[in-house]
């Protein structure tokens, strides 16, 4: 008879997590109002909000709550680990449950809803929100109005993420045809189909709180089959990442007027050549990168739909001498 293997001194096996799913939310919800009853001692702490929902659904792959705390304004206590960050973070714990919260303070807050914040309050679709305590009925009002699903949230969503797919594509086409790094076009090219998977979650207006990807998989088989499903398999194969390519750029020329709606509305109505910085100001609180602006000014111009020009451009405030930056012009 073989003997059993000797286990290390010391070492005992670790125990099976026998859990249910129903027991894990009882679990989570007792540390989140746990956490709710310690902050409603504290006179500064004015509202709470639950990012993300409790249910069998999602909290099987969860271990973490997400919160965002909105508190008094000039209270906020700032780390050297913060930095000059706008956004404060920290990580709280109750009852072994990690809870990963961002401390917002009630003017800045106020702005998010508004959308005159970088970090704008737009409907989230990719996440449930709900107020779970409040001492303060402005917040509740402000929350309740910017939380319900509007065309402009929508367009906004759709803008960003297509900014991104075209930016993604840009690279991915660079590293397959002038750098033949098929690891990093195929990286590139999945970057693009995550991109894709919530533009097409957006485009259905419906809460999707998991498994972004096969959610977008089963609205859309025959697209994610040739940027998703065939790169994965065979990402060292310069043909089918050609052809997910072909399908991105498709997808996009299919979809830019609807996707691309509120750039093209905006040069639209100034009917005049716009440089890039002054675009970049004009969705600087819509979350949009301005190297995601670039790729995708630079995509329509290969597409037709806009003219490339440049425009003079100061580096300081006090410079005599100018330099030149890319302006575009909607086609007529």
């Amino acid at each position: 008879m073989q003997a059993a293997p000797l286990e290390p001194p010391g070492l005992e096996a670790l125990p099976v997590n026998t859990e249910s799913d129903p027991e894990k939310i009882v679990r989570f919800q007792a540390a989140l109002d746990q956490l709710i009853a310690r902050t409603s001692e504290d006179r500064y702490v004015l509202a709470i909000v639950l990012v993300g929902s409790l249910s069998v659904e999602t909290i099987w792959r969860r271990e973490s709550l997400g919160l965002w705390i909105i508190e008094a304004d000039g209270v906020s206590r700032r780390l050297r680990s913060d930095g000059n960050d706008e956004r404060v973070y920290r990580i709280l714990v109750e009852n072994g449950i990690n809870i990963h919260v961002e401390l917002i303070p009630r003017t800045r807050f106020k702005q998010m809803v508004d959308g005159a914040s970088r970090t704008a309050f737009s409907c989230n679709f990719f996440a449930e929100r709900r107020v779970v305590y409040s001492r303060d009925p402005s917040i509740e009002s402000w929350f309740a109005k910017a939380n319900s699903v509007a065309v402009k949230d929508q367009e906004r969503e759709l803008l960003a993420f297509s900014t991104w797919t075209i930016h993604a594509l840009r690279h991915a086409r660079k590293r397959l045809e002038i750098k033949e790094d098929l690891d990093l076009a195929a990286q590139e090219i999945l970057s693009a189909a995550h991109s894709v998977a919530h533009t097409e979650i957006i485009r259905g207006g419906k809460i999707c709180e998991h498994d972004i990807i096969y959610r977008a998989i089963e609205g859309n088989p025959k697209l994610f089959q040739a940027i998703y499903l065939d790169v994965l398999a065979k990402r060292k194969n310069r043909s089918v990442l050609a052809a997910a390519l072909d399908a991105l750029d498709e997808y996009l020329k299919q979809h830019s007027p609807e996707h691309l709606r509120p750039l093209l509305d905006y040069l639209k109505k100034e009917n005049r050549v716009v440089p890039l910085s002054e675009i970049g100001e004009q969705f600087a609180y819509s979350q949009l990168h301005p190297w995601h602006l670039e790729s995708a000014c630079e995509w329509l111009e290969q597409q037709g739909l806009v003219e490339k020009l440049s425009a003079p451009f100061k580096l300081t405030k006090r410079s005599l001498e100018t330099v030149e930056e890319p302006a575009y012009f909607l086609s007529p």
